[in-house]
């Protein structure tokens, strides 16, 4: 058994808190109306928040979800992912398999 600490009040604002073969989570912490950089999911991704309201659009959709909520996204979808409210946002980023796991296998 190990406690993970998943840094929610300090270090980096995006930053790997656990990983095994099989998955991978990552912490990220966006200010009010900041956004992280346009990209396509490198895995399936489940984006979880812990607080504050993100804001996550993709090709063919466009949402705001909070705490107790949560939103997948395929693997390769191209997704902005955003600071939707006024208070600071917080969420887990849980991608399975591990994003190695993708880049290990060949793509057609």
């Amino acid at each position: 058994m190990l406690k993970v600490d998943l840094q929610f009040e300090e270090g980096s604002d995006r930053t790997s808190v656990w990983e095994t073969d099989d998955i991978q989570i990552m912490r990220v912490r966006l200010a009010p109306g900041e956004a992280l950089p346009t990209h396509n999911s490198d895995s399936n991704v489940l984006l979880t928040p812990v607080a504050g309201k993100v804001g996550l659009r993709t090709p063919d959709d466009d949402a705001v979800f909070g705490v107790g909520e949560a939103m997948s996204v395929p693997y390769g979808t191209r997704m902005d992912v955003s600071n939707a409210g006024e208070e600071p946002a917080v969420f887990l980023v849980l991608k399975t398999p591990h994003p190695k796991a993708f880049r290990q296998s060949p793509r057609d």
